[in-house]
């Protein structure tokens, strides 16, 4: 008896422990900094696509081919999105030249929208018309976008859940001029706790799907994209460096799987998130795809110290201590 009520009891402290990681409130630096990244994304990206527009999603081009949309419906349904090709689907009833007209505005709105999440205004309206028109044009022609595309959405999509929109921001400003009294500094870490799983997540994915690829097993991985120009930033011999491309390799081969689990500890958390943003830092350096790295980046600033984060934030309001809650939650 005395040990189902001892069970019972740790079974009460421990759903005590995670409502408060979840609810407590947390500073909101790192998800500043998310939107601001995020957004930029979202934006840098659709604004590199102007000058090939046309031919990759307006009027008829490639994108619209019989042949085209009926590979993307039949094969890349699941990726791609029953809802958003269902919307292309009745985009494809129209004339070219209405075609054309739509969708030129539609991707005004993606750069007017993206742009003004990134600034914060109207933060979550501007953000849910981002992500929407995004995942829109990912639809109309998935093979104009790395997989980065994909995991865009519900980053961004955690961000908007949060209160990232009250600071350092456009909306912020306006609501200082009509005199209302300025938050504390914190939010609600839940829509915080999202993304940092989801990114925990992500690590364990492609740290063990590689687990027993040949590839990787030998070290080969680095050496053999930066030798090929479709992935490396450079043309340059790199026969001398294989040995350090190996090693990195192998380096990159341990970290992500033990990112899933060293993210959570307390005492390696810090080094953990600092030695895969060092990764990402050199991936970005080397190597040309899309806009992963920047996103994954931002995603790891979720388990940075907020003093660390809030160096890198500047124009933020820090919160006073005194409004910080009592109970002491790790992220």
């Amino acid at each position: 008896m005395n040990g189902a009520r001892e069970a019972n009891f740790q079974s009460l402290d421990t759903s005590g422990r995670l409502e408060a990681w979840l609810f407590t409130r947390v500073p909101a630096q790192a998800m500043v900094l998310c939107r601001w990244i995020f957004g930029s994304v979202l934006f840098l990206h659709a604004l590199s696509r102007l000058p090939e527009f046309a031919r990759v999603y307006a009027g008829d081009g490639t994108a619209w081919s019989p042949v085209y949309r009926e590979f993307v419906t039949t094969f890349l349904a699941v990726d791609a999105g029953r809802v958003p090709l269902a919307v292309v689907s009745l985009i494809a009833q129209l004339e070219p030249a209405a075609r054309a007209g739509l969708l030129v505005a539609l991707f005004c709105c993606l750069l007017a929208s993206s742009l003004a999440f990134a600034l914060g205004l109207c933060t979550r309206a501007a953000g849910c018309t981002a992500i929407a028109l995004h995942v829109l044009f990912v639809s109309v022609n998935p093979f104009a976008h790395y997989g980065w595309s994909g995991i865009l959405a519900p980053f961004t999509a955690y961000v908007v859940l949060s209160r990232a929109g009250d600071y350092a921001s456009i909306d912020a400003c306006r609501r200082r001029r009509c005199g209302e009294t300025p938050p504390d500094g914190t939010m609600p870490a839940w829509p915080m706790r999202l993304l940092q799983i989801h990114v925990a997540a992500m690590y364990f994915h492609s740290g063990f799907a590689r687990i027993d690829d040949p590839d990787w097993l030998q070290g080969q991985v680095l050496f053999e994209a930066l030798s090929r120009d479709l992935f490396s930033r450079f043309t340059l011999d790199l026969q001398a460096w294989k040995p350090v491309l190996v090693l990195l390799s192998y380096g990159v081969f341990a970290l992500e799987p033990a990112a899933c689990v060293g993210l959570w500890i307390p005492h390696v958390r810090t080094l953990c998130a600092l030695a895969l943003i060092a990764m990402h830092v050199m991936l970005e350096v080397l190597t040309n795809v899309g806009w992963w790295n920047p996103i994954m980046i931002a995603g790891l600033v979720t388990f940075l110290p907020p003093d660390g984060v809030a160096r890198i934030t500047p124009g933020f309001q820090r919160p006073e201590p005194a409004a910080l809650p009592a109970i002491s939650v790790d992220p």
